[in-house]
């Protein structure tokens, strides 16, 4: 019967700690982080520019962002569908701007100053694949 008590103070002694050392720790303190403080963090971090790049679709958007932001440098990068345009957040310290525009045209897309890669161009879905000419 002593045994018994033991094990059930040690077991309310464990519970009572474990509440204490939890509710110690809770998520609660944590600050929440306001999205325009992290991106004007970024944006001071780096340089800023925009430039066009010829695409149609959301999956254009995504292989050109994801070869934009594959370059060592580039902090951030956004490219609009109906705008045709590129925002780009990068460090000019780590990269030069035409190795990004290289980037991006090696993906199949041209850019304003690199022409796109025919061969990554004709393996582009067709949704993807716009006049080059215009």
């Amino acid at each position: 019967m002593k045994s018994t008590l033991k094990i059930l103070f040690s077991l309310a002694i464990g519970l009572f700690i474990g509440y204490v050392v939890a509710d110690y720790t809770s998520t609660d303190q944590v600050e929440n982080v306001d999205e325009k403080q992290v991106e004007a963090i970024v944006e001071l971090m780096g340089t800023e520019t925009s430039f066009a790049v010829k695409g149609n679709c959301k999956m254009c958007k995504k292989t050109i962002e994801t070869a934009a932001l594959s370059m060592e440098g580039v902090l951030k990068a956004d490219w609009d569908v109906k705008t045709k345009q590129i925002n780009l957040v990068y460090d000019d310290q780590f990269i030069e701007l035409t190795t990004v525009h290289n980037a991006i045209a090696q993906s199949g897309y041209s850019t304003d100053l690199v022409d796109l890669n025919k061969e990554a161009y004709d393996n582009l879905p067709m949704c993807c694949q716009y006049d080059p000419e215009k």
